[in-house]
């Protein structure tokens, strides 16, 4: 499993913020920020992503931020948040193939890099969907493809 890191440019997201109970259950964040997108013919332009705004894994009440990348400005909803995502200028980075079962072994794996490089996070954590299951609800596909991405800066 390699490791590196790279430098994020900013780029304008539409995004959907709210506590879950867990990971899977940010599927309803979705929704709605997929609803206003196609509601308002809005042009996706990235990959979608989840930001994880809780420092550490936790059994409960996750702080979750679904976002989009997108052209064009059109006018927020509700909880949609039209806003440009930071640039980041060293990003810690892991790709994870496979079900989001073992996706837990690909963050301790960049931890650890992170730590043995001596870096330390600085900022909420992305997790990339590079090729969704099948099904949106199969936790278990093994095709399953996402980047994990940790913001960080030399201690």
């Amino acid at each position: 499993m390699m490791s590196l890191s790279k430098k994020i440019d900013a780029m304008k997201a539409a995004t959907v913020r709210g506590v879950v109970a867990n990971p899977p259950a940010q599927r309803s964040l979705w929704d709605e920020l997929l609803n206003f997108i196609y509601q308002n013919n809005i042009r996706m332009n990235g990959t979608p992503m989840a930001i994880y705004h809780d420092a550490d894994a936790r059994e409960g009440d996750w702080d979750i931020e679904v976002a989009m990348p997108i052209a064009g400005d059109p006018t927020p909803v509700g909880r949609v948040k039209i806003y440009e995502l930071p640039a980041v200028e060293t990003m810690a980075c892991v790709v994870h193939a496979g079900s989001f079962a073992t996706i837990g072994e690909a963050y301790d794996a960049l931890a650890k890099w992170i730590d043995v490089n001596g870096y330390q996070i600085v900022g909420p954590s992305r997790e990339l969907n590079l090729k969704m299951p099948d099904k949106p609800e199969d936790q278990n596909d093994p095709n399953t493809v996402n980047e994990i991405q940790f913001p960080v800066q030399k201690v």
